[in-house]
C-alpha cells in the first residue's frame, strides 16, 4: 500500500533553501521509460558526456538482489547510452543505479503499467503531464517538486525541444543535422544554476514521451506528399528529428511494420498504450507523424465566407490525422480497455481535440473535423466510457467539453461525455494567457481599455478575464465555452477556474484507490521571459510553485470493485479469486479490495455484499 501527500493544499515554496537538496556538482542522467509488461528503456549519459558507466538494476533498494549489471562506454557527448530490460516483475517496484567512476545516481520505478487487458498494478493511481519547454528560457523551476509527489510515472506530451527556434546550445533558426538536434536535446536536460528539475524526475518514476511539431519543426506535417520531394517524414529534418528524440528519451525504438500505406510502412512508430490496474489505460497517439497535408489558414477569423469553406474543407473524409493504422489500433484499444474493466482512459495527443475557432485550426483536430467526428462518435457508439484527452500545445491549461455536430443539424454541437484538459507549458515565453490577450487586442476581440484592465489584474484575475475571452470567441462559433457543462459529468472545481493560463507549470492526475474519483491538479510558478531568467536566476528560481487549478470529477457508471474478473456480474467466479489470493498480496492484487496488503475477510465480506450485477 502506498502513502501519499494529500493534493489539496495551495502552496509548495520550493526556493533557494530547496536547492540545498540538489548535488553541488553534475551526476549522471538516468532516465527509465517505455515501461509496459516487464520491459524497460534505461537510458544513461555520464556527467561528463562521456564515459564508461556500470548499470545495476535490482528489486531492493539496497541493491541485494542485483537482476542486471551491464557495463557500457558513451563515447559521444551527444549520444546517450540506453540498455533495453525485460522479464521484469509486475507490479513491483525496481531501482536502478549508475555508477559513473566516484558518481552515482539512482532511480526508481514501478512495473504497474501492462498490456491492455492485464491487471498488474495495486489499487490507486498518481501520474504527472507536461509539455512545451524551450531551451532559450531554461530554468524549469516549474517541475521542481513533480518528483516528491510520488508519481507512477510522468507523461511529456510533446514539444520536448523547439528546434526551430535559437537557444544558447543551437544558435540558428532551425536545426537540420543529427547533432544539431542532439544538441537541443542535450541543452533541455542537463541541470541548470544549481538545479536539476528533469534530472530529480527521471529518477524518480518512469516516463513516456512523445512528439508534437517542434521537435522537428514548426506545424510539420509528416503525411504530406510532394511530387518532387515525396513524403515530409522520409525527409532529412524529420528523420534526424526523430531519431535524436528516440535517442534522448527513455524509449523503446519500434517501426511500423508493412501495411500498404506509403505514409506509414517502416517509419517510427511512437504509439504505446498500457492498463494500470483497473484503474486506468494510457494511449500515447503521434498526431504528427502520418497527418495529411494542413488546411490554408483562414486569414479572417471573423469572416463567416472564409470561416465556412475552412469548416467544409475540414470535413473532407479522404484526410487524416493520425493515419488509418493507428486510428485502427487506438480503437481497438480502447475497447479492449472498456471490456476489461477499467474506470479511466486518458488519451494523450500532443494538440486540442476540442474546437477553439479557425484560428490557427488547420494545426489541431479541427483541422482535421472528420476524422475527428468519426473517432469520437465510434467511442460514444462502443459504449467506451470515461474518456479524457489529454493534450498540450496551447502553453496553458484550459478544462473543456468535448463536443461533435449534430449530423441532422450541424450548426448544433452535441455532448460527448468527454472533456479535455490542455496542459503545460514548463517554459515557453509568453503563456497562452499573454499570448491570448494579444490576440484579442490585435484583432479587436477587446478593446484597448479592456486590454488595460487585463493588465491590472493579479494572475488569478488574468484567468478569469481569459475565460471570458475565451468564451466570447467560441460561443460565437456554436462551441461550448469553458469547463464542464456536458450534464453526464460530476466535476467541480476546487481551485480555481477552467482557465489557467498565466504560468509555468505541470498537471497531476490522481485516480483514488477506492471511490475511483479523478482528481486534476495544475502545479505552476508565475511566468517569466528568456530575459527575466538570464538577469536574475536566483530569484526565478525563488518562485513558489502552487496549485492553479484543481478540479474533482466521479466516474460515470460507476465502479464495481468486486467484479474482481470484469464480467459485469459479482457471483462465484470472483468468491473463487478472493480465495485463491487469499493471504498477504505482493504486487498487484485485484482481490485485496480494500488495499491493505492482505486478502481477508473484509475484502470477503465487500464481494458478498456486492452479490449480483454491477
Amino acid at each position: 500500500m502506498r502513502f501519499r501527500t494529500s493534493t489539496v493544499f495551495t502552496s509548495l515554496v520550493l526556493a533557494a533553501s530547496a536547492r540545498a537538496g540538489f548535488p553541488s556538482e553534475a551526476l549522471p542522467r538516468v532516465a527509465v521509460g517505455d515501461v509496459i509488461g516487464g520491459n524497460a528503456a534505461v537510458l544513461v549519459r555520464p556527467a561528463a558526456g562521456t564515459g564508461t558507466v556500470l548499470i545495476e538494476v535490482a528489486r531492493d533498494a539496497a541493491f541485494t538482489s542485483i537482476i542486471s549489471q551491464q557495463s557500457i562506454v558513451v563515447d559521444n557527448a551527444l549520444l546517450p547510452g540506453k540498455i533495453f530490460l525485460s522479464g521484469l516483475d509486475l507490479g513491483v517496484p525496481h531501482f536502478v543505479r549508475v555508477t559513473d567512476g566516484k558518481k552515482v545516481r539512482t532511480a526508481t520505478f514501478t512495473t504497474g503499467a501492462a498490456m491492455i487487458g492485464v491487471n498488474a498494478a495495486p489499487a490507486g493511481l498518481r501520474f504527472g503531464v507536461t509539455g512545451d519547454w524551450r531551451g532559450d528560457v531554461g530554468i524549469y523551476n516549474a517541475i521542481l517538486n513533480a518528483d516528491e509527489r510520488a508519481l507512477d510515472y510522468f507523461v511529456k506530451l510533446g514539444d520536448t525541444i523547439y528546434a526551430d527556434v535559437a537557444s544558447p546550445a543551437v544558435p540558428v533558426p532551425q536545426a537540420t543535422t543529427l547533432d544539431e538536434y542532439r544538441a537541443k536535446h542535450v541543452e533541455n536536460y542537463q541541470p541548470t544554476h544549481g538545479i536539476d528539475p528533469w534530472g530529480e524526475l527521471a529518477a524518480s518514476t518512469a516516463t513516456f514521451s512523445m512528439i508534437d511539431d517542434h521537435e522537428v519543426t514548426n506545424d510539420f506535417d509528416g503525411g504530406a506528399f510532394d511530387a518532387v520531394t515525396g513524403w515530409y517524414n522520409q525527409g532529412s529534418l524529420y528523420v534526424n528529428g526523430l531519431q535524436a528524440f528516440v535517442e534522448h528519451n527513455a524509449i523503446v525504438p519500434s517501426t511500423w511494420p508493412t501495411l500498404g500505406d506509403p505514409r506509414v510502412d517502416g517509419r517510427p512508430n511512437l504509439y504505446r498504450s498500457f492498463q494500470w490496474g483497473r484503474d486506468a489505460a494510457t494511449f500515447m497517439v503521434d498526431a504528427r507523424s502520418f497527418r495529411d497535408a494542413s488546411l490554408p489558414p483562414v486569414a479572417n477569423p471573423f469572416d463567416p465566407a472564409q470561416v465556412g469553406a475552412f469548416i467544409q474543407a475540414s470535413f473532407n473524409p479522404t484526410r487524416t490525422m493520425l493515419g488509418y493504422p493507428q486510428l485502427g489500433l487506438l480503437l481497438q484499444d480502447l475497447q479492449r480497455a472498456e471490456a476489461a474493466g477499467v474506470t479511466w482512459k486518458f488519451v494523450m495527443t500532443s494538440m486540442p481535440m476540442q474546437n477553439f475557432g479557425p484560428l490557427a485550426g488547420e494545426d489541431r483536430w479541427e483541422g482535421y473535423a472528420a476524422e475527428r467526428a468519426y473517432l469520437l462518435s465510434q467511442i460514444v457508439a462502443l459504449g467506451i466510457r470515461n474518456v479524457v484527452f489529454v493534450t498540450a500545445d496551447f502553453h496553458g491549461t484550459i478544462v473543456n467539453d468535448i463536443t461533435v455536430p449534430n449530423p441532422a443539424n450541424p450548426t448544433q454541437q452535441l455532448f460527448t461525455g468527454m472533456f479535455e484538459i490542455i496542459t503545460g507549458s514548463v517554459a515557453y515565453s509568453a503563456p497562452a494567457g499573454p499570448t491570448f490577450a494579444q490576440l484579442g487586442l490585435s484583432t479587436g476581440a477587446i478593446s484597448a481599455a479592456q486590454y488595460a484592465f487585463y493588465q491590472s489584474l493579479p494572475n488569478a484575475g488574468k484567468d478569469a478575464f481569459i475565460a471570458q475571452v475565451l468564451d466570447g470567441v467560441i460561443s460565437g462559433y456554436g462551441y461550448s465555452p469553458t469547463g464542464i457543462q456536458d450534464p453526464s459529468i460530476n466535476a467541480q472545481f476546487v481551485v480555481g477556474g477552467p482557465v489557467a493560463a498565466h504560468h509555468y507549470g505541470w498537471t497531476e492526475f490522481d485516480v483514488d484507490a477506492q471511490s475511483k474519483a479523478l482528481t486534476i491538479t495544475t502545479y505552476g510558478v508565475d511566468w517569466y521571459s528568456p530575459a527575466e531568467a538570464a538577469a536574475d536566476p536566483d530569484a526565478i528560481i525563488a518562485r513558489p510553485i502552487t496549485v492553479r487549478q484543481q478540479i474533482v470529477l466521479d466516474p460515470v457508471g460507476g465502479f464495481c470493485a468486486s467484479d474482481l474478473n470484469a464480467d459485469g456480474t459479482v457471483n462465484g467466479a470472483d468468491l473463487s479469486i478472493i480465495f485463491a489470493a487469499w493471504g498477504p498480496c505482493a504486487g498487484a492484487c485485484s482481490a485485496d479490495i480494500d488495499g491493505n496488503g492482505v486478502v481477508d475477510a473484509d475484502d470477503l465480506g465487500t464481494v458478498l455484499g456486492a452479490w449480483g450485477d454491477c
